[in-house]
């Protein structure tokens, strides 16, 4: 196998990226394994939002420019004044500062335009790119010392997002970034609704609905167990928080899961027992259909 040098030399005189010089990157998985990290989230009113978070997961809350970061031992946020429910960041983290660079260069090397980018919870050399709904990507190391208390276990673990540009977004996401299809979903003319994709071996860290407009779908806390999404339910409950989909089981993933909606009317999900799987796994299909989406009863359809 070539080293990872070579094959950012092949991608560089290279005019045509989805050939042999693709095909030598995906053998060296130069982003592989980056997970979610942690995310910023535009609200009208940070302190309202902010303060919903630490009632219902458990989160530290510190003052943040005008608005708040959120602290928990694997699933941080930041909250924003802005557009209500808009993404301004999703961070990813990578190993160490060898495999940022060479993210960065693979990133470089599919023409992508990379900006330097800070985040209090990323080393000082993280980098972002920007794909075709004007989503911000951003790729870096964490920094050590920053681990809060979860009372409950939820590991921030994927975010979703709906396009009305769902096959350029796909490509953009795995022709250039290197993420990996693990399941498609199609309608009956063969056109695609939804896919998931991965960055690590759990099925996927990103995924993606085909809708009318641009926008957040939801974000996902990844649980241990059934007994932790019970133990969830319960204090969601006693937090007068209403579960609005599930209890229940993905089809696309298998995992188990319950949404709730946070005061601005976003969706979090919170997941047990999602399927993992190794890079060389072939992507699946799947119908547009309920069962997809829930195996065990109806489903949230965006489409």
């Amino acid at each position: 196998m070539q080293c990872r040098s070579q094959v950012l030399y092949l991608l560089r005189n290279s005019r045509t990226l989805k050939n042999e010089a693709w095909e030598k990157l995906a053998e060296n998985k130069l982003i592989w394994p980056a997970r979610l990290h942690h995310f910023a989230l535009n609200t009208e009113d940070p302190e309202v939002l902010a303060d919903w978070y630490v009632r219902a997961m458990g989160y530290e809350k510190k003052t943040y420019g005008s608005g708040w970061l959120l602290s928990g031992a694997e699933r941080n946020i930041i909250i924003l004044t802005g557009k209500k429910s808009e993404v301004a960041f999703s961070s990813y983290a990578v190993e160490d500062d060898s495999h940022l660079s060479n993210v960065s260069e693979q990133f470089s090397a599919a023409e992508c335009k990379i900006e330097k980018f800070s985040t209090p919870l990323f080393c000082d050399n993280a980098i972002s790119i920007t794909d075709h709904d004007g989503n911000v990507f951003v790729f870096g190391v964490p920094l050590e010392g920053r681990a809060g208390c979860d009372q409950l276990p939820g590991r921030l673990q994927h975010i979703v997002f709906a396009t009305t540009q769902l096959a350029d977004q796909v490509s953009f996401f795995t022709n250039k970034l290197g993420f990996r299809k693990s399941d498609t979903v199609f309608d009956s003319d063969k056109d695609p609704t939804a896919c998931f994709m991965r960055s690590d071996p759990e099925h996927h860290s990103l995924g993606l609905f085909r809708a009318s407009e641009a926008r957040l779908d939801h974000f996902c806390f990844e649980s241990t167990c059934w007994n932790d999404i019970r133990d969830w339910g319960d204090h969601f409950s006693e937090e007068r928080i209403p579960i609005v989909w599930g209890a229940g089981r993905h089809g696309a993933g298998n995992n188990l899961f319950i949404f709730v909606e946070d005061p601005d009317g976003n969706k979090l999900e919170i997941s047990a027992e999602i399927e993992l799987m190794t890079w060389e796994q072939e992507p699946r299909e799947w119908p547009h259909e309920e069962r997809t989406l829930n195996l065990w009863g109806t489903a949230w359809l965006r489409s």
